[in-house]
């Protein structure tokens, strides 16, 4: 299968079989809302911690998808951005290592020192303020929770398209060790292995690492070598001291350094040439550490209520380094370097959830030190551009800044039930936040493309509110219906991208962005817990919407196209999430996971480009990376096979309609370079699993139908030549654990 047009009305018939099949109702491992393996009974329940304390995700009025451990493995996700295919609410984007984060289409990614993200990604409720700290290495994880929509009072500033929680085991009270190993095509590997146990009276620990390598999937015919390819190494240390019942103390360490040759892009291939076969002066890659440490520690203070801290340092740094313009000439190579630096504390109290009344409340303190550095090297190939450019070969260009932010918040969230089947819910945060821009420099030795300064300083301040009020009704033991309207906002900050004067006389401040979202939804479970239907409906408003878009800019007779982020106006993204579960027999899951999402531009005055003096307004384009449609469809099936081992099976469906990397989709010049097609992938794995659970082996395959399906189409820089990057071809292996 290849890549699928929004439109197509045609499909292979390996398609529309597995889409009339997964319609009956094809299952997902876990998808949907399944934390907890399934048994013969039914579809087990789920725990949360959406709304600060451990609840049944049948009785959370949020929208969640929960990916538990199994499902994890089932899908052979190694990083939190391959969860994407499965989760259709959720885009990655590129899936760059900047990392583009979205949730019901409202992407995007904190590009520079000065701008943040708006999906908050947590790590046993600490929060990662980077972009390029987010996709971390799923090492001994428990779940991942996705919740969609804004989430600002219990979570606070740039949750306002939602949040993407991470859950880790915690140290067991008895001995476990594991390992296990992937072996797969273009020289995959990976070995990841796993102890814990008591170390002493009332104090467990627990450690795991975790190596992953691959080739990757594109060849470099100049270089004759390989991109695409993963270095990757991952741990974590973890101390858990239970002195009483009352207090339980976790101590965590983590580690993370990746070393990967990951493309930025590649030209477009010819017609009817192998789209993995490039030809590039030099090898793009990037690198990434990563490290944390935290104290989470509850303590129970009677009658149900509950104290908790958690305290966290986190840091990071990130290189960049890729060829501008794709071909086997060298004219420009960007170098970005990020290193962060973060503090939070949060501080809470949950209370009982018996009564007429229950409530959550806190306070949060976060710190962040940003410091960017960026080059641009011109190379020998600028020669053959007009004036002043080949002036520029061999020069280059700098620039960065330092942003520091100090962010403080309290928040209240709780629930007053009328009758037993009916309660009113609501809540508020207040934040306030400072900024401070320092030592914002640029360095152009012949000061015809960017600016020459130093020590440029700014600071700014807000101030939110962020309430949030709804209703729950539950007509029947195992159904509930919840409305509320939520509020959010994503941090101001600088467009420290811009180096021009003429850019910096135009100012480079960015204001807040804010959110009012209105939801409305029903989680239900039948047929004695065999069967569950969650479907949620949504209208997000957002205004002041900050976006990163490519805008034209003339040096000499040379038009060229920088990076300029901006208050793009207005977005509305409304939509119908569905989520449906079956266990029709013993051993067999079916489940599907669908979104229809319109994400649109209300707003956006020049954001499809120009034509001439003409100023394109992209007001009803698509935001970027927001399909109309997009699902996931599944099944799994477990049975006893030899005496000692059953036997298993998966397999999943995953399609999505168009989409765009940006709103100049809609400039009818050259708009077409922005389009990305829809496009529809297979996975499977089938084994064998020991009735003891001691060992597993499994063989498994990842768009078995071998597309051809773009990820990226952007145009260069310089010379604006159309550009794109392909996902994977055809990938498979196998995967062996063991157990003790």
């Amino acid at each position: 299968m290849k890549a699928v047009e929004a439109t197509a009305t045609r499909r292979p018939i390996r398609s529309a079989l597995l889409m009339t099949t997964a319609a009956v109702g094809l299952m997902a491992s876990g998808m949907g809302a399944q934390a907890a393996e399934a048994d013969d009974s039914g579809i087990q329940q789920v725990v949360v911690t959406a709304q600060k304390r451990v609840e049944n995700a049948q009785d959370v009025p949020i929208s969640i998808q929960t990916v538990s451990a199994k499902t994890l493995a089932t899908l052979g996700v190694t990083k939190l951005q391959d969860v994407e295919f499965a989760a259709p609410s959720v885009s990655f984007g590129d899936g760059s290592e900047q990392g583009r984060y979205g949730i019901r289409g409202v992407v995007d990614y904190s590009r520079s020192a000065g701008y943040d993200s708006r999906v908050g990604v947590y790590i046993d409720g600490v929060y990662l303020g980077r972009s390029y700290l987010n996709n971390q290495t799923l090492l001994g994880v428990q779940q991942v929770d996705i919740l969609r929509g804004p989430q600002g009072t219990l979570f606070g500033k740039n949750t306002d398209a939602g949040v993407i929680s991470i859950t880790t085991l915690k140290p067991p009270k008895d001995f476990q060790a594991s390992i296990e190993g992937d072996v797969g095509n273009f020289g995959y590997y990976r070995v990841a292995g796993l102890v814990g146990g008591p170390i002493a009276d009332k104090l467990d620990g627990q450690f795991a690492i975790t190596k992953t390598a691959s080739d990757g999937y594109y060849k470099n015919l100049t270089l004759h070598d390989r991109n695409m390819g993963t270095d990757s190494i991952a741990a974590r240390g973890q101390i858990r001291w239970r002195p009483n019942d009352q207090l339980d103390v976790n101590v965590t360490l983590d580690d993370l350094h990746d070393r990967n040759t990951t493309l930025h892009y590649t030209y477009v291939p010819t017609a009817g040439s192998n789209p993995y076969l490039i030809n590039s002066y030099d090898q793009d890659y990037a690198k990434r550490d990563s490290w944390g440490a935290a104290v989470h520690a509850d303590y129970n203070l009677g009658s149900g209520y509950t104290l908790t801290s958690i305290s966290a340092l986190r840091g990071g740094a990130q290189w960049l380094y890729f060829n501008n313009e794709t071909g086997a000439l060298n004219f420009l190579t960007p170098v970005f370097h990020e290193q962060t630096h973060q503090f939070s504390e949060e501080f809470r109290i949950a209370s009982p959830k018996t009564g007429r009344f229950d409530y959550v409340a806190g306070l949060y303190y976060f710190n962040q030190l940003n410091d960017e550095n960026t080059r641009s090297q011109f190379g020998p190939a600028m020669a053959f551009l007009p004036a002043p450019y080949p002036a520029y070969a061999g020069v280059a260009t700098t620039y960065g800044a330092k942003v520091e932010t100090n962010s403080y918040a309290g928040f209240v969230n709780g629930a007053y039930r009328f009758t037993d089947w009916a309660e009113l819910i609501g809540g508020l945060r207040y934040t306030y936040e400072t900024k401070d821009l320092r030592g914002f420099y640029a360095h152009d030795p012949l000061g015809l493309i960017g600016g020459n300064f130093s020590g440029k300083t700014d600071s700014q301040s807000t101030s939110r509110v962020s309430p949030k009020v709804g209703i729950n009704i539950r007509p029947m033991k195992h159904i509930l219906l919840f409305a509320d309207v939520s509020t959010g906002f994503k941090s101001g900050g600088w467009n420290v991208d811009a180096t021009s004067p003429t850019a910096l006389a135009a100012g480079i401040r960015v204001r807040p962005e804010t959110v009012t979202s209105y939801e409305g939804g029903v989680k239900a479970d039948f047929w004695d817990g065999k069967a569950r239907i969650n479907a949620t409906l949504f209208d997000a408003k957002y205004k002041d919407f900050q976006v990163f878009t490519f805008v034209p800019v003339t040096v000499g007779t040379q038009t060229y196209q920088v990076t300029s982020l901006t208050n793009a106006g207005e977005v509305t993204s409304k939509g119908l999430e569905l989520e449906g579960e079956l266990a029709p027999i013993s051993g067999l899951t079916l489940s599907a996971t669908y979104t229809y999402d319109q994400s649109e531009f209300d707003v956006y005055n020049g954001g499809g480009g120009t034509v001439g003096t003409a100023v394109i307004n992209a007001a009803g384009v698509q935001t970027p990376y927001a399909p109309r449609n997009k699902a996931y469809f599944a099944a799994d099936y477990q049975t006893p096979l030899l005496p000692f081992a059953d036997g298993f099976a998966h397999v999943g469906y995953s399609v999505q309609s168009s989409e765009n990397f940006d709103p100049k989709v809609s400039n009818p010049t050259y708009g077409s370079a922005y389009f990305i097609p829809g496009y529809d992938l297979i996975d499977a794995r089938i084994g064998l699993s020991a009735i003891n659970g001691r060992w597993q082996l499994s063989l498994w395959g990842k768009n078995l139908g071998d597309d051809q399906y773009i990820k990226f189409a952007n145009r260069t820089a310089l010379l604006v030549n159309r550009a794109v990057l392909y996902g994977a071809p055809r990938t498979f292996g196998l995967t062996l654990k063991v157990k003790y």
